[in-house]
């Protein structure tokens, strides 16, 4: 079990953390008291077995975390009292800018926890990515991997994604009436096809792949293939608008293909610079491209 030690004023980040948790171990796996505690018990004593029966304590540590620390009634305090006595590994995750505070700050019965190498769970966009590096902590202090997401049940699913993403855009264009768009083919491309492409196409490239708790985020790159200026502004402008017009990939376009289909694919735009992703893969000349990140999620349960 992973016990969630914080303040009420950190509840909205606790339960953040709490989602993220459970997302990779499992509801069974983390305790956190206001989801947890059932009616008519000891609060104190319930915490004290929760605790004395974890494998691990995350003490979040917001800005206020140490203001009522030296009460001896303090609950927080006597979370962290108690998993030092029953050497439970607690393990110290710092909220935002909060500073770790100083074993002079805090009671010698829990000064030990400042010997830890603190992690920082950013409060904004950064949450994932830091909630991400905070994974193979847990996992080490747990001796167990975190299960595996429904998302990388089938081992086709990116290829499926990115296979259904280029077939949706090449529908789309057959859907319109229009001259221009169906003289351009799409592709999806390896790092090695670069140099064979033609003028006239779409082409799709992934270049990095992200799991975020229970999410996959494919990393993309699509780019415009044109003999003049003007044809590759137009199929541009054409993307930007399909993909915010239909930012949900239906379906039919990659889950009727995997095991698992209960699946749902989002695209958003990046803020990754797409001339970058194109150095990095090409010597070729730079082409018009756009930076997307397709976000492939279980759908929730009704």
């Amino acid at each position: 079990m992973i016990f969630l030690s914080y303040r009420r004023t950190d509840g909205p980040q606790a339960c953040r953390v709490c989602d993220w948790l459970v997302g990779r171990f499992g509801a069974d796996a983390v305790f956190m008291d206001v989801t947890a505690i059932p009616f008519a018990v000891s609060f104190s004593d319930f915490i004290r077995e929760a605790i004395e029966e974890s494998s691990i304590l995350i003490a979040l540590i917001g800005a206020d975390w140490h203001a009522r620390i030296s009460e001896a009634d303090d609950p927080v305090r006597m979370e962290i009292e108690t998993a030092l006595a029953n050497e439970v590994p607690v393990l110290p995750v710092l909220i935002g800018n909060t500073p770790m505070p100083g074993p002079e700050q805090l009671p010698q019965s829990i000064a030990a926890i400042t010997l830890q190498n603190a992690i920082t769970v950013g409060v904004l966009h950064d949450f994932n990515s830091h909630m991400q590096l905070l994974l193979p902590k847990i996992e080490s202090i747990l001796g167990a991997m975190a299960a595996e997401s429904s998302t990388t049940a089938d081992p086709r699913i990116v290829q499926v994604a990115c296979s259904g993403i280029v077939d949706f855009l090449i529908d789309r264009v057959n859907l319109r009436d229009d001259a221009f768009l169906r003289t351009f083919s799409w592709h999806a491309l390896g790092t090695n096809e670069f140099e064979r492409m033609a003028p006239n196409a779409g082409t799709f490239f992934l270049h990095r792949i992200t799991r975020l708790a229970e999410l996959l985020e494919l990393h993309f790159i699509v780019s415009c293939w044109g003999h003049a200026s003007d044809v590759e502004y137009m199929l541009a402008g054409w993307v930007t608008s399909e993909l915010e017009r239909t930012p949900v990939i239906p379906a039919e376009y990659f889950a009727d293909r995997l095991a698992v289909s209960t699946l749902e694919l989002k695209i958003r735009r990046s803020d990754e610079d797409a001339r970058k992703v194109w150095k990095m893969v090409t010597d070729q000349p730079l082409r018009l491209s756009l930076s997307y990140i397709a976000t492939i999620a279980p759908v929730p349960s009704a």
